[in-house]
């Protein structure tokens, strides 16, 4: 779909097409656009898991912007790290990924940046959708696999899995649909962990991710609220 990866979808679903802004709970889209980071680069062969360390398997650069400099990162760090570790780190960097993705959203003609300020003086920038084909598509794609038990791309397999870790189910397919489709796309992620045509790196990353995303994001709701009161 117009050479979107991961990081640019799960941005994509995540925005209000109107308003131009995120839906998404807190934390969500912190570490859930960190793990369609590594997912992505697991998916392109980039990466692989080696005594529960993340490696670059590759001295080729990407055609992606975003997934080359992130992959870089990786490919420079002193030593090899955890997944976990590389979740929290680029997790730091949401703001930058999420400039990174939107600029190319726009880019594409997909969005538009409305500037806005708030309170006269902070920026609250809004980016409405101009051209809302590309999501209707991936939008009605994603319902035929969860309702209409169509077969998924690995890609769709490893994107309807971060929808669901990061709690945005009921954003992307609506109330009633991720109610009434809840038993099927708890299937289709488990499918993707028993499969035998996703490679057994992808397979890797993509449980330690899920895992990681689920405790973190519940962890830090928890912390956030428990600071407040």
């Amino acid at each position: 779909m117009t050479d979107l990866n991961l990081v640019d979808k799960l941005l994509l679903l995540a925005l209000d097409d109107d308003k131009g802004t995120f839906v998404s709970g807190p934390f969500a889209l912190t570490y859930g656009l960190a793990g369609a980071i590594l997912l992505e680069l697991s998916l392109q062969n980039c990466i692989s898991i080696a005594n529960k360390k993340v490696v670059v398997t590759t001295t080729k650069g990407l055609d992606d912007g975003l997934l080359n400099s992130y992959l870089e990162v990786i490919r420079d760090s002193k030593k090899e790290r955890s997944l976990k570790y590389w979740v929290e780190k680029l997790g730091n960097k949401e703001r930058a990924i999420k400039k990174d993705s939107l600029d190319k959203l726009i880019l594409k003609g997909i969005l538009t940046k409305r500037e806005e300020k708030f309170l006269w003086v902070f920026n609250n920038d809004k980016f409405p959708t101009v051209n809302a084909k590309p999501e209707n598509s991936l939008r009605h794609r994603l319902y035929d696999i969860i309702e209409h038990d169509k077969k998924p791309e690995l890609d769709e397999l490893m994107l309807i899995s971060l929808i669901d870790a990061c709690n945005l189910n009921r954003t992307v397919y609506g109330k009633d649909r991720a109610k009434r489709c809840k038993d099927q796309i708890k299937t289709v992620i488990a499918d993707a962990k028993n499969s035998q045509v996703i490679s057994a790196t992808v397979k890797e990353v993509h449980e330690i991710i899920l895992a990681m995303l689920v405790v973190i994001i519940s962890s830090s709701i928890a912390a956030t609220t428990a600071a407040s009161t």
